[in-house]
């Protein structure tokens, strides 16, 4: 009797963890179809924030930069995407003159993104793919918007550039658990801006050149896919 109790106990438990194992089975199928949102920190490259009147640059050529990336995978390999990237930093602005005093200042910087998104699909199903989790290399291309403002206290050091042009870049999501996934994301924008014009003591006078002007960013991310 003891031994079919303790026979008894072992099936169930077996088939309790055969069932576990099949309700938790990873990745679930069509994970990579649908709807994703992330969420991004890192670096972008800023251009043509520097003041022609005053030859002075703000910052750095790097600033710190957020964002949120929205996407729809149409299939397992590729779908649309879109990018909302903010970048900020402060720095001293000015060169001491009547019009251009030397001041404290923040910049505001904005890119947004549409791009195509694909990868092959031999990352979904190939044979050296773990079972807990995936790593899948993709490409994007589309077209970038991108805007800057300087705030400053004084109208001459307060400038502006704005302009657009191709998003260029690719990445590396790795699914972690269930649907949650962290990856990296680089791009070079290369945009084509706007020259900015202000007037200064009653003269209309050139604050930013144009021109073209590539920018790299670099970001992590941390997704979730619907």
């Amino acid at each position: 009797m003891k031994k079919i109790l303790m026979l008894a106990i072992v099936a169930t438990a077996v088939i309790s963890t055969t069932a576990s194992a099949e309700r938790i089975k990873f990745p679930d199928k069509g994970w990579h179809k649908g709807f994703w949102i992330t969420a991004m920190g890192g670096m972008t490259q800023v251009g043509h924030d520097t003041n022609v009147q005053t030859n002075r640059s703000f910052d750095g050529t790097f600033i710190p930069a957020v964002g949120l990336s929205l996407g729809y995978d149409i299939a397992d390999w590729i779908g649309p995407m879109m990018q909302f990237q903010y970048g900020f930093a402060s720095d001293t602005v000015g060169d001491g003159t009547v019009n251009y005093p030397t001041e404290s200042a923040r910049e505001h910087e904005i890119k947004i993104r549409l791009a195509a998104r694909g990868t092959l699909p031999y990352f979904m199903h190939a044979g050296w793919q773990p079972n807990k989790w995936k790593i899948i290399p993709y490409l994007k291309l589309g077209g970038t918007a991108h805007a800057l403002y300087v705030n400053a206290p004084t109208n001459g050091n307060k400038i502006g550039a704005w302009g657009g042009g191709i998003a260029v870049g690719g990445g590396l999501e790795t699914l972690i658990i269930d649907r949650i996934w962290v990856g990296i994301d680089i791009t070079e924008d290369l945009m084509f801006m706007q020259s900015y014009y202000k007037t200064i003591a009653g003269v209309n006078t050139k604050l930013v050149n144009g021109g073209f002007t590539p920018m790299f960013s670099l970001v992590g991310m941390v997704g979730y896919h619907f």
